[in-house]
């Protein structure tokens, strides 16, 4: 799965300050990167790499081309991607991106050249020779960066590429699994320190079983598929008390009885205070009950952090794959609510539909036994239990995007109205506030 914004040579306007959810801090979007010649936007995808704990520890930032999209010469590839904020993102976590040997050998890989860059080299048979990919490898290495590489070959005559390789590049739709498991085992007899990233995984059953084999970095559509799904499946008491919380802010309850609710539960109480006492919030005394918590937060705030609260409630086993989930969710949901331009409370619903409709995947709940469980408006209802109604071509728009579907994408971007050219200032903002909010989130906890 990955995310993308659209670059294009003219700056786009900023998304308004009034958008932004009051629980986060904002952030402006990137400067635009230089367009390739024609018609047509270059698109960087941003896909999830997933690592053994389940974080999402990085992403791989690249460029598709094909259909009316042509490869972008190496110097716009590498420009693209500097707007796109690859160095910036890279000096925290893992960026991988895809070069072709002559841009290594130009020096044109340097402006991405970043603490966490893994540059990914792909092996062809006698294409580069065996001695000339070595020496571009050790090149990438020598600045600083690590390298991954496609292709890898257990022959004796490539022993000097695993030298040099620091994360092997395995395709699990490349192989039968018998084949796979053998190339995984002699990769780790070989080279115990190099790590193996795998693409193409399309469920947690196959991220289970290359980890059993000592895969390392996971990618594919895995991380937002529902692992195993129990419709008798009892959601713990922390989002129950957020469940029922969230119901009576949607139906203008009184402050009473959301003081008499959050009271049962004393992990809520302290979330609760914390969120009220957060820096951001700017008091000057200690807020120290309930009711002066929720009137500082304001319903709309206590919304979003409640909802948002939902991915890291419960703890436990799954905590680290439930940050990852949010991080995803929150994109998505940023994206849907800047997108367009509906009036304010149509696109407060947008962004819950985004953190929504990844629930049934966070709690291994059927979707219609979460609803069912919430006060939602109908339009909201819909689209999670069928992508249908008012808001249905909104979240199908921004999982296209997910899936690199771009053309499908802004055909219905087209249809809704949304301003296409605008898109590349909205993906690359959504991505970013998503980091920042996180950040700022964990932070207030």
């Amino acid at each position: 799965m990955g995310f993308l914004s659209f670059l294009r040579s003219k700056p786009e306007p900023e998304a308004s300050a009034a958008n932004a959810p009051a629980s986060a801090a904002s952030s402006a979007p990137a400067a635009p990167a230089p367009a390739p010649s024609g018609d047509h936007a270059a698109i960087v995808v941003r896909a999830e790499i997933v690592d053994e704990r389940h974080r999402l520890c990085g992403y791989r930032f690249s460029v598709p081309f094909g259909g009316k999209r042509a490869p972008l010469p190496d110097p716009v590839l590498i420009d693209t991607l500097v707007a796109a904020l690859l160095p910036e993102f890279a000096q925290q976590r893992m960026a991988l991106v895809q070069l072709g040997t002559a841009a290594v050998a130009a020096g044109l890989h340097v402006p991405l050249v970043a603490p966490h860059t893994v540059f990914l080299l792909e092996r062809k048979a006698g294409d580069p020779p065996v001695e000339a990919l070595a020496g571009h490898m050790a090149a990438l290495r020598a600045s600083g960066c690590k390298v991954a590489l496609r292709g890898v070959s257990l022959e004796a005559a490539d022993e000097p590429l695993l030298a040099l390789c620091d994360i092997a590049m395995l395709d699990l739709n490349a192989h039968t699994l018998a084949e796979f498991q053998a190339m995984t085992k002699q990769l780790r007899m070989r080279r115990p320190e190099m790590k193996l990233a795998v693409e193409g995984v399309e469920s947690w059953d196959e991220q289970r079983m290359c980890l059993s084999w000592g895969c390392n970095y996971f990618m594919g559509h895995f991380l937002t598929t529902s692992d195993k799904v129990d419709p008798d499946a009892k959601v713990d008491q922390s989002r129950m008390t957020s469940i029922e919380l969230l119901n009576l802010l949607r139906s203008d309850a009184e402050l009473p009885a959301l003081i008499e609710v959050a009271k049962r539960d004393p992990g809520m109480t302290f979330q609760v205070l914390n969120w009220a006492n957060a820096p951001s919030n700017g008091q000057t005394t200690k807020v120290t009950s309930l009711q002066q918590a929720f009137m500082v937060l304001g319903r709309n705030q206590l919304y979003r952090g409640l909802t948002v609260s939902m991915f890291r409630l419960g703890g436990g086993a799954n905590k680290d794959r439930d940050e990852s989930l949010l991080e995803v969710a929150l994109t998505r949901a940023r994206f849907l609510e800047t997108c367009s331009t509906l009036p304010q409370a149509k696109r407060d619903e947008l962004f819950l539909v985004g953190l929504l409709s990844l629930f049934d995947v966070l709690l291994g709940v059927p979707m219609a036994s979460l609803v069912g469980k919430m006060h939602l408006s109908d339009d909201i209802r819909d689209v999670l239990l069928g992508s249908e109604g008012v808001y249905g071509p909104y979240l199908m728009l921004v999982m296209l995007l997910e899936r690199d579907k771009v053309e499908r994408a802004l055909e219905i971007a087209v249809k809704l109205g949304i301003d296409v050219d605008g898109l590349a200032e909205v993906g690359q903002a959504a991505f970013k506030w998503a980091q920042e909010s996180i950040h700022h989130t964990s932070a207030d906890d």
